[in-house]
Parts: C-alpha cells; sequence; structure tokens
C-alpha cells in the first residue's frame, strides 16, 4: 500500500483531510504514526484507566485537608486582626 498523503480521507477513521494538513483532526492519525489512530500509538505506555478518581489521587497524595483548615483559621484571624488595626488608625485621630 503506497504511504498515503493529504487531501483525502484519513485511513485510520476515514475523515477527510485537508491538503498539507500535518494530522487527522478526527482520530489524530498522523504521518509519524504511519496513519494510526492516535489510540492505537499510546497503546504501550502506563497512561492512567478510564475510571481514574482525581479525588482519590489527591487524598492519596496529599491526603486529607487538615493543613488545609487551619492555615484557612489562620488567615482569618489575620483578616480580622488587620481590619481592627486599621478601624483604629483611622478613628484614632478623631479621639485625641
Amino acid at each position: 500500500m503506497p504511504a498515503f498523503k493529504p487531501p483525502g480521507q484519513c485511513p485510520a477513521c476515514g475523515e477527510w483531510i485537508p491538503r498539507h494538513a500535518a494530522e487527522c483532526d478526527c482520530c489524530g492519525a498522523s504521518a509519524s504514526s504511519d496513519w494510526q489512530p492516535e489510540s492505537d500509538v499510546y497503546d504501550g505506555l502506563d497512561l492512567p484507566e478510564d475510571d481514574f478518581d482525581y479525588n482519590e489521587f489527591v487524598e492519596k497524595e496529599f491526603g486529607k485537608g487538615g493543613k488545609k483548615e487551619s492555615s484557612r483559621r489562620f488567615w482569618w484571624w489575620v483578616a480580622v486582626l488587620l481590619i481592627i488595626a486599621l478601624g483604629y488608625g483611622l478613628l484614632a485621630p478623631m479621639w485625641g
């Protein structure tokens, strides 16, 4: 079979590929993959499965959010103290 060269129908999925296109917009097949669908190119890689659970991954990598809660409380108190200091700084000249 001769090598495919656009324009024409993609040998992998049949979608029309315009002239000078580097790859198929539909399936990702290209000359570098010998016009095989993109999914066939990556079959040998150790990619995560389709049932990947992001929340489970974050919990496993970073644990439960204990540190995050204490950090949030700290910044809340910093904000309260800054508001008090700002209020005192603005009202102090009126008092005396």
